[in-house]
């Protein structure tokens, strides 16, 4: 039976610990719910960059493409869309390149790479993605990517919900997520009332996203997978 191992962030990762495996990026608020949710309406891919300048620079030489992401949570001047997954209507993105930085998920996907594959995770794929990673059988690694450096309990609770539909062998750290998700779950009444618990979650309804929030805790909804080639810098539907 294949292994699987998470880190609370990608900062943990240790060397060699993504190779010949799949390393699954999550950032439930918001970046790879946003990205699912981009390419569910037709955008053409997904180019995740780690820095605004670099974004804006990347889209400027892009024919079609249209800038999107976040900084505090808050759409950079000139950007043509946020990190709301709502904002990706099919009327928006489809046979569009987004040009996507956001504060932590585009950070993680490129520290992801060493893998053998990257793969986008999020509660709202979870199913598809679960049943794409058990049809392949290599290890996996989960890759949470955290709120500014700090560890995110909304990515650690859907590291396990991965942990729980995938049923792999499990490190230490995969078993504790599955036991936190399982047990918040418990506590709060249910996975969505445990991520809006978050901090990060607490923040966004704050800042008027309540909307996104309840968004990205709508289990399976989606059957995309989306998968990272980082030698050509795009994220496309498999």
């Amino acid at each position: 039976m294949p292994t699987l191992d998470a880190v609370a962030l990608p900062d943990h990762l240790i060397a060699n610990q993504l190779r010949g495996k799949i390393a699954v990026v999550i950032d439930i608020l918001r970046a790879t719910t946003t990205i699912v949710e981009a390419l569910e309406h037709g955008a053409r891919c997904v180019v995740p960059v780690a820095s605004v300048d670099g974004a804006r620079v990347i889209a400027h030489d892009r024919a079609g493409s249209i800038l999107c992401g976040e900084r505090g949570g808050i759409k950079p001047d000139g950007f043509g869309l946020g990190n709301s997954p709502l904002e990706y209507s099919a009327d928006v993105v489809r046979g569009v390149d987004c040009v996507l930085t956001t504060t932590n998920g585009t950070r993680a996907l490129h520290l992801a790479t060493e893998a053998d594959e990257v793969l986008i995770g999020g509660i709202t794929n979870v199913d598809a993605l679960c049943d794409w990673i058990k049809r392949d059988g290599r290890d996996v690694v989960l890759i949470c990517s955290g709120t500014d450096g700090r560890v995110s309990f909304e990515d650690c609770l859907g590291a396990g919900l991965i942990v729980d539909r995938l049923g792999y062998s499990s490190t230490d750290n995969a078993a504790m997520m599955f036991h936190a998700m399982e047990g918040a779950v418990e506590r709060f009444g249910g996975l969505r009332f445990a991520v809006e618990s978050s901090f990060h979650a607490k923040r966004l309804i704050g800042m008027g996203f309540g909307d996104d929030v309840a968004f990205a805790c709508e289990v399976g909804k989606s059957s995309i997978v989306p998968v990272f080639d980082s030698v050509v810098g795009e994220i496309v539907a498999d």
